[in-house]
Parts: structure tokens; sequence; C-alpha cells
């Protein structure tokens, strides 16, 4: 394959995906061009692509699942022939069927998988889950990663990607629980413009629509006046209940070819 330009297309509330996604663009190409999906206006542009293009892909696993955003994730991203790298993040749990999603959604837009993997990033709900990843382990991996996509590039053609996951999709059901503002709201809007899903109105950016809202925390993480969180028990029952499953073990990342 002829390689010509590199896009790093990913869509990353609070970061995770983004950085790896980053990491793999830049050890390919220095110049490589960045893509940011994670709002409503991002992922309203049409872009379309050529088989001499190299787009990689990337997004956070929600409960084993892509998020779910009016629109898609996706949907104006455009490829022919394009060759494509499919990469998730996740909380040091599992990714179940989201990186196989991701290959269905991107594949039927015209492009066409020469590699996938899962890498760990800092969990949604929990800031001990993950904590500092990725770490130098993980950057040593990426580094592997590149070397054997190099490999997969030179050849005149790729075998057919396989990428675990299921169909149908595991099903999920929506968290009991969304961020609001306290009364040390300032109104200043950020968290209207940042939301990846639309679900802060700018006119009263003290609410949240919780038929909208896919609970990234993203508002939270990233309040200047810390006056976003998420009120009763529930965020904390599941904290609780996923540092006790997870903390005491370490997933690694995992590639396909």
């Amino acid at each position: 394959m002829e390689i010509k330009r590199v896009f790093a297309a990913y869509f990353s509330p609070t970061g995770g995906s983004e950085r790896y996604v980053r990491e793999i663009a830049q050890r390919l190409d220095p110049d490589y061009q960045a893509i940011d999906l994670t709002t409503p206006a991002g992922r309203g542009v049409e872009r379309r692509f050529t088989a001499q293009d190299l787009v990689i892909f990337g997004a956070p696993v929600y409960a084993g699942r892509l998020p779910s955003v009016a629109g898609g994730l996706f949907t104006h991203l455009k490829g022919e022939g394009t060759p494509a790298v499919f990469t998730v993040s996740y909380g040091n749990r599992a990714f179940e069927d989201a990186l196989l999603e991701e290959q269905d959604l991107c594949q039927a837009n015209g492009f066409v998988g020469v590699a996938g993997s899962a890498w760990i990033a800092p969990h949604t709900f929990s800031d001990r889950i993950a904590a500092g990843r990725p770490d130098q382990a993980d950057l040593a991996q990426v580094d592997a990663f590149v070397d054997q996509l190099r490999r997969v590039l030179a050849a005149p053609q790729a075998p057919e990607l396989q990428l675990p996951g299921n169909h149908p999709y595991r099903s999920t059901s929506p968290m009991p629980f969304h961020p609001q503002a306290g009364e040390g709201c300032t109104r200043c809007g950020l968290c209207a413009k940042i939301c990846p899903a639309g679900a802060i109105p700018e006119e009263d950016p003290r609410s949240t629509d919780p038929e909208v809202c896919i609970d990234c925390l993203a508002c939270v993480k990233r309040c200047p006046a810390h006056a976003r969180g998420v009120q009763g028990p529930g965020l904390e029952a599941v904290r609780q209940k996923l540092e006790g499953m997870l903390l005491a073990q370490r997933q690694e990342p995992q590639w396909f070819f």
C-alpha cells in the first residue's frame, strides 16, 4: 500500500482514546492530521478519503459498546477503499463488542480495516482504576504495534481483518444517574460547549437532558468551578463495585492484524 496522508479521527470525551490514536498516528507520520469528533459540531463535518490515506479511528468503550450519540460517531467520514486502523480504549474491564462495532460502522462507510487494537485508559467512573495509563509499558506496546502495522502497510495487500466480538452486539442499559450543576455553577457555559452528546443546553447549563446524556462525566471533570457532579448514591455505589472488581488486575493491550 502507498500511504500519502495519515489521519487521527477520535471521539474522546475525557482524552483517553485521543491519546492512543495520536500516539499511533505521530509514530507513522509526524505531520498527521487530527480530526476531533468529540462534539456534535466536529462530527457534523463531512470528510472524504482516498485509497492512499490511512485513517486511525478511536473511541472509548462504555459497557462493552461504543457510545451512542445522535447522528453516530463516524457517519460523516467517507472512505473509498481507504485503509483504516480501529482502536478502542477501556477502563481495565473488557472491550467486548466495541471494537467489532467500530469496524462494522467504518467499513460500511468505505474503509478497509488493516489492524485493530484495544488499549487501557483511566475509567470514567473511578480515578483509581487504570490510573496513570497509558504508562511507559503501554507506550512501549504502541511502539511495537506500530512496527507491526508498518509491515502490514508495506505489503501489497493485507489479509481480511477479523476482530473479536459478537453479532448481535450486547445490549446496554442507561445509567440511573446523570451529572447536574450545584449552587457553585457560574453559568460559564464550558460544560455545554464540550458536552459530546449535546445534553447540556447553553441557555441553562445547570441542567442535563437525561435522555441524551451518555454519562462520560467530561463536564464534571472539566468544570472550572468544580460545580458539576452526580447527586445521590448511584455513582458511588457503581464506583465501589467497579473498584472491588478491577483494582486488583491489570489488563494489557490487545492487537489484531
